[in-house]
């Protein structure tokens, strides 16, 4: 009989990626819910009834866990930004690692301690916020309010309005309110996905933590409206951000793209500095650039790659997924040479411009896919950094490095999920390379995200 519509009781077993709560039906299914912690009970509504699993909204928590803490942020569980503001970052770290380890235990690799995120809070050097209308908050018909917000936890079209935010950098939160209190001021009303109707979409906002430099990007719609009116509000910005660019986007896609991006105030770029190996390196970031978003975990999670990789002066250094280039330079003075392969061509641009400013000349970046390179490379290299998006490695990149033949090979992964997919891939069909080491990151406290580094040598 199915359960469906119906309220049923269940007990959490344990949290699994990607941060949901794995309960137990009585008929021995497994039901998944959200913010739920291992032993709590609760009544809960079935969403969704299939032969092997089922899925639920919890009404109720009848019995809370006493790892259960009061949430920092009063939006916690509906904004879609955090996901584990409920309990301490010792135990978010405690679930991370189990789960982490759940997934890959099947390599026979004892998981290394999770490496910890130094900030916890306001760590965030990206974020994007979308504005939205309100027409409620005792307004008279037809008036409205301009709001800067996060999406719902769910949802595509609706917004918790920010601040706060406890996760994003502190300085963010005062150019969100300067640009609201402007936007209300001057009546200019968001625009809305449904009627592609207004004016404002969003505000993109990036900070250089470890050098202390601030961009924003004021994404509007293409409308007959000029953005010369926008002027004083760049006036007031520029009182404490180094660049300002404004941006029309006309599309109807909800994405942050331009069709075009005009600098309206300071440098073209900020610059980023990350500590690796004892050296500095540095790192320009411009509107749309690629960058890693928590700049002190980013440091973590190189020092890291470069322990590992353990590379040599004698050795050609393959990064492929490169983006704008930021592993492969900050390993350039340990290696002979690095070849970076990005399909993104805005962001080989950004890598050379990044290899220029560190004064590295032995490096070399392609503007291709990761399938076209390994199609026609015939290069051989010492050691390889892989780091692909969160859809994993494809078949071809797969094939590439287990007949490589490098001493080394360092998967750097965003996605525990598709990472277990392609270790089991590896090591079903190979027998030359052997994982050797898996390192959790936390790059993102308070969400479920983890980074993992894994060691593949040659056997």
């Amino acid at each position: 009989m199915s359960l469906k519509n119906k309220i049923i009781t269940v007990i959490c077993e344990k949290i699994v990626f990607p941060g949901r709560s794995l309960c137990r039906c009585d008929d021995g299914i497994a039901l998944f819910a959200e913010g739920l912690l291992p032993n709590e009970r609760a009544d809960v509504s079935v969403i969704r009834d299939k032969k092997s699993f089922r899925e639920g909204l919890v009404k109720e928590i009848t019995s809370k866990s006493s790892e259960r803490t009061f949430p920092l942020c009063p939006s916690f569980g509906l904004c879609g930004g955090c996901s584990f503001q409920n309990i301490s970052y010792e135990n978010q770290i405690k679930y991370k690692q189990a789960y982490v380890s759940e997934l890959l235990d099947f390599t026979g690799v004892n998981i290394s301690e999770i490496l910890t995120s130094p900030n916890i809070w306001f760590y965030r050097n990206k974020m994007e916020f979308s504005f939205f209308n309100s027409y409620k908050d005792g307004l008279v018909d037809g008036d409205f309010k301009t709001y800067l917000g996060l999406h719902r936890r769910g949802s595509f079209n609706k917004y918790i309005s920010v601040p706060p935010c406890f996760i994003a950098d502190k300085d963010f939160l005062r150019a969100a309110e300067t640009v609201k209190i402007f936007a209300n001021k001057n009546n200019i009303p968001a625009y809305k996905n449904k009627t592609h109707e207004g004016f404002f979409r969003h505000l993109v906002l990036r900070k250089a933590a470890n050098n202390n430099q601030f961009l924003i990007n004021i994404v509007t719609n293409n409308t007959d409206q000029e953005q010369l009116f926008l002027e004083p509000l760049v006036k007031e910005l520029a009182e404490f951000v180094d660049s300002v660019y404004l941006t029309i986007n006309g599309r109807k896609s909800d994405a942050v793209v331009s069709d075009r991006t005009t600098l309206a105030y300071g440098k073209p770029y900020i610059t980023e500095k990350l500590t690796v190996g004892g050296k500095d390196y540095f790192f320009n970031i411009s509107p749309f650039s690629f960058f890693q978003t928590n700049s002190k975990g980013a440091e973590v999670l190189y020092n890291e790659v470069l322990k590992l990789l353990s590379p040599s002066k004698e050795y050609v250094l393959l990064d492929l997924y490169c983006g704008t280039g930021a592993i492969g330079i900050s390993m350039a003075h340990n290696v002979k040479k690095i070849v970076g392969i990005e399909q993104v061509e805005q962001a080989i641009e950004n890598a050379k411009e990044n290899a220029t400013a560190n004064n590295i000349s032995n490096a070399e970046f392609y503007a291709m896919t990761a399938e076209q390179w390994v199609s026609e490379n015939g290069s051989t290299f010492d050691v390889i950094i892989v780091d692909p998006p969160r859809s994993g490695l494809t078949k071809d990149v797969i094939n590439f490095l287990l007949d490589s033949n490098a001493k080394r090979i360092v998967y750097v992964s965003c996605n525990p999920s598709t990472l277990a997919r392609d270790l089991q891939i590896i090591i079903e069909r190979c027998t030359i390379y052997k994982v050797k080491q898996i390192v959790p990151v936390d790059m993102f406290p308070q969400t479920y995200h983890a980074e993992t580094i894994v060691l593949l040598e040659l056997a």
